[in-house]
């Protein structure tokens, strides 16, 4: 059985050696002739099919509405800023807006960071829609981090303070107000910020040895002045501040104040001071 082409078919004009490489159904690909091709049966003529090419010749070459040429990898830093800015990136890290999140009672996020944050996406050219997304994303998975550190450090209190409870029992509030004074007195405000930062002051092992050593540095000479006094505890000294309004004066009393100079007192006259006794 043969089979006739339709010879209104502009296409049954070209030459049959005339043949195209395309790719089948299969993913394969195969070479036909080109009056077979699909594209040309949108065409309803020769001439219909010549104005397309030569359409399409004046096409090529040129930058179609909307599209954006990627930069190589070794393009000039305005290439890339044109193509960032194109994509719409701000022009400064100072066009990026973050959004405002609930934070929990405590938490603050630091400046520095993020505007470190906002510098490295103009860095990246990232897009504000990008870096607020990010943030939003981000900041959440920091504070469930921060609580949970929060949380395991509780548990490592009560954990320790358990152990102590354990040993000492009822002379367990004795002991840590001992190794709390004895810690200040040897290190004063700078040593007790150390234990606080560390943890190292929860752990039952340090709060006994600050227990331990509390009577020699307490009750003996080798106490020193409390915190907040550094060198200038002197007789002298506290007899000036004695001339303040906020420790003679009963309008102006100030209990803290009164109660720094009596500790000054007691620290320079160990057992010997008496409240209201001569200088």
């Amino acid at each position: 059985m043969t089979t006739t082409k339709n010879t209104n078919d502009w296409r049954a004009t070209l030459p049959e050696e005339w043949t195209v490489r395309v790719t089948g159904p299969d993913g394969a690909e195969q070479e036909i002739p080109l009056r077979d091709h699909p594209a040309l049966a949108r065409y309803e003529s020769k001439d219909e099919a010549v104005k397309a090419l030569v359409h399409a010749q004046k096409l090529l070459g040129k930058t179609p509405e909307g599209y954006i040429r990627m930069p190589g990898q070794d393009a000039p830093v305005d290439q890339l800023n044109a193509f960032h800015a194109a994509l719409g990136r701000p022009e400064s890290p100072d066009g990026y807006a973050l959004p405002e999140l609930e934070l929990p009672e405590g938490f603050e996020i630091r400046e520095d960071l993020t505007l470190g944050l906002k510098a490295k996406a103009h860095e990246l050219g990232l897009t504000p829609g990008q870096v607020a997304g990010l943030y939003q994303w981000f900041l959440p998975l920091v504070m469930d981090a921060h609580h949970a550190m929060n949380h395991e450090a509780a548990r490592l209190r009560d954990s320790e303070l358990d152990t102590l409870r354990a040993v000492h029992r009822g002379e367990t509030p004795r002991l840590l107000d001992n190794a709390l004074r004895a810690a200040e007195a040897i290190g004063g405000d700078d040593l007790l910020d150390a234990l606080t930062r560390t943890g190292a002051g929860d752990r039952a092992a340090v709060i006994s040895a600050f227990a331990k050593i509390a009577p020699l540095v307490l009750e003996s000479g080798l106490r020193g002045a409390p915190a907040g006094w550094g060198e200038e505890l002197t007789r002298e000294k506290l007899r000036e501040m004695m001339q303040d309004p906020r420790y003679h004066d009963p309008a102006k009393r100030d209990d803290s104040y009164v109660a720094k100079i009596r500790k000054g007192f007691e620290t320079l006259y160990p057992g010997n001071y008496i409240p209201g006794g001569q200088l």
